[in-house]
């Protein structure tokens, strides 16, 4: 009798356990199989059952079970499923008789082994999670470096787009004037307002109207003349139409002059808007050789007098031409502020101003250049975080396949501890189950 009154165990009674279970217990035992202890880092040598036994036959198809997490796929019908605690009782578990002490031993043996490996699991664990820790940064600031790229060549997509749409680097615009590409054949009248208002671009104006000059005029027109208008009157180079080929009065004293003239100085002393009505009356008067085509520089409409201006081309218009087959004063206007850009008010005028045969549009290139420039400012702080950060990626080491590799090593490890705790299970409840009755005979 034991302590208590409890009948002590016979250790020699013969107890039933799963076959397969106590094998592999068995097995592990006779080859003291035990885990190597890791020095630095931890390869399949270091599992809590070496490589080596993986392979015997007792242990193949149970370790290929918990890698699975104990499911059999449809193309391994066939496997041997280890013996589990719910499927003790089973018909079709195989349970041999063993002496208790000997079930005892092994199930001492597994405990020590479990421990042991659950142990050896965390490590294997804490080693996969530090590389993916590292992997993770990496990854993370590679798709950084992506989506930066991204936005990169969005905003210079963009910046291409603006500037294919606006034609700042079209050759009809660059070489070319946006006053025209054909001049008349003669008494061509180029007009340029100065105001406080249209200070703001001087030298697009002057720029227009030089190119206008030297590759219209030079090539179509025989005479021109160059005016300016301002609320306080009008401002002309020669009293009247000039030779172009005129040595002393041509095209370059029309420049010269026209800088003397059209500046940020002479503009800032005149307030807008300037006398519309004035310089069209001086113009187009009794008494003037009426100008073939008007060549027109300004700002915007002029505020409160936009009527009174229709009203007087109307009345312009019904004059006789200047000369036969010849357009009555056809207007090509070139507007510098880009606010009237979208102002259908703004459009309909001008368009009434040139007529059927003038032309009229907006330049808004100033404007559009320091756009294109902050556009292209930001790619370059963006081409310059790019190169940090892609400086900062090459430092690190890839470790997506040393990560893919642990991860390998852990499902193994995990496949193991599994493995060991349900043998250690099954050998547990072979111990503490009741030992069935003897059969009496009568």
């Amino acid at each position: 009798m034991g302590k208590g009154g409890k009948k002590k165990k016979d250790p020699n009674a013969p107890i039933p356990v799963a076959e397969d279970s106590f094998q592999r217990a068995r097995k592990l035992l006779d080859q003291k199989v035990a885990p190597k202890q890791p020095k630095g880092e931890l390869t399949q040598e270091e599992w809590s059952i070496p490589p080596y036994v993986h392979h015997q036959s007792e242990f193949k198809q149970p370790i290929q079970y918990w890698k699975q997490c104990a499911i059999v796929y449809y193309s391994e019908k066939d496997m041997r499923v280890p013996s589990r605690l719910k499927t003790f009782d089973d018909e079709g578990t195989a349970k041999k008789m063993h002496p208790r002490k000997e079930v005892q031993d092994l199930w001492k043996y597994l405990r020590g082994q479990v421990k042991q490996a659950n142990k050896r699991t965390g490590q294997f664990l804490k080693q996969l999670e530090k590389k993916e820790g590292k992997e993770l940064k990496r990854q993370a600031l590679s798709k950084q470096i992506q989506d930066l790229d991204r936005a990169m060549n969005e905003e210079l997509r963009s910046a291409r787009t603006f500037t294919d749409s606006q034609l700042l680097f079209d050759k009809k615009c660059m070489i070319g004037s946006k006053l025209g590409d054909k001049g008349p054949r003669k008494n061509a009248l180029i007009v340029v307002e100065v105001s406080d208002k249209q200070q703001a671009w001087v030298e697009e104006t002057k720029d227009e109207v030089s190119k206008l000059l030297n590759l219209v005029i030079e090539a179509d027109s025989e005479t021109f003349n160059v005016a300016t208008f301002s609320t306080a009157g009008q401002n002309m180079w020669c009293p009247t139409y000039q030779n172009k080929s005129d040595p002393k009065k041509g095209l370059a004293d029309a420049l010269k002059w026209l800088g003397k003239n059209v500046s940020t100085k002479t503009c800032s002393a005149q307030p807008f808007p300037p006398d519309w009505v004035g310089m069209l009356r001086r113009f187009t008067g009794d008494g003037q050789p009426p100008p073939y085509r008007i060549f027109l520089c300004c700002s915007r409409a002029p505020e409160g007098s936009t009527e009174e201006i229709l009203e007087l081309m109307r009345e312009l218009r019904e004059l006789d031409p200047p000369a036969k087959g010849e357009p009555v004063i056809p207007i090509n206007v070139v507007a510098f502020d880009p606010q009237i850009v979208g102002d259908d008010d703004e459009k309909a005028f001008f368009e009434q101003v040139a007529g059927v045969e003038g032309s009229f549009k907006v330049d808004t290139s100033a404007e559009d250049l320091v756009a294109l420039d902050k556009m292209l400012k930001a790619v370059g702080v963006k081409k310059k975080q790019l190169d940090k950060l892609t400086k900062k990626l090459d430092k690190m080491e890839d470790q997506s396949e040393r990560v893919a590799e642990d991860r390998a090593l852990l499902q193994t490890q995990i496949a193991l501890q599994r493995m060991l705790e349900n043998d250690l299970e099954v050998c547990d409840f072979a111990l503490k189950a009741e030992p069935p009755a003897p059969v009496l005979e009568i």
